[in-house]
């Protein structure tokens, strides 16, 4: 009998210390990872930032998620604060931003100036007012300042961040 309590007690134990966590990491505020070109890439220092413009008569704060892979930047864009769903990029002025170090800056789902290129969706999974969790996915042309860099895709993305 002692033997079948210990034993329970083990499985229990064990159970317990295998599940599944989906916070960011400890000393983190979240993570962006995902696969650029199908070169993985996780941003453990991914953040989001909230934009504010002045005044009474102010639009409201739009958030940006925003992170770091092996050539450059990735920003999430928002124009409202992201609620559980589906965001298809150009829709609402949604878009993905992709800043590469060795040069040219790419976008999906851009509606203006540029007239709408590329295209991906943002699925929100979770949100509250300290945390939001998603994936994302997109196809962006050639570089869309100056035409000479080649398409980028991103796949399999995600980011869980605390704010």
């Amino acid at each position: 009998m002692k033997k079948n309590l210990i034993l329970a007690t083990l499985l229990t134990l064990s159970a317990i210390s295998c599940s599944k966590k989906h916070d960011a990491p400890p000393g983190s505020k979240g993570y962006l990872k995902g696969k650029v070109d199908g070169v993985f890439f996780n941003d453990l220092s991914a953040q989001i930032i909230i934009h504010r413009t002045g005044g009474l008569s102010a639009p409201p704060p739009t958030p940006s998620i925003e992170g770091l892979y092996s050539d450059g930047r990735i920003t999430l864009d928002f124009q409202s604060y992201p609620s559980v769903g589906e965001r298809i990029l150009g829709n609402n002025n949604d878009k993905i931003t992709i800043y590469r170090t060795s040069g040219g800056v790419f976008f999906a789902g851009l509606t203006s100036p540029f007239s709408s290129q590329g295209s991906g969706k943002i699925n929100i999974l979770e949100a509250t007012d300290t945390y939001i969790k998603g994936t994302f996915e997109c196809i962006v042309p050639a570089d869309s300042t100056a035409g000479i860099f080649p398409p980028i895709s991103i796949t399999e993305g995600e980011f869980n961040i605390k704010y």
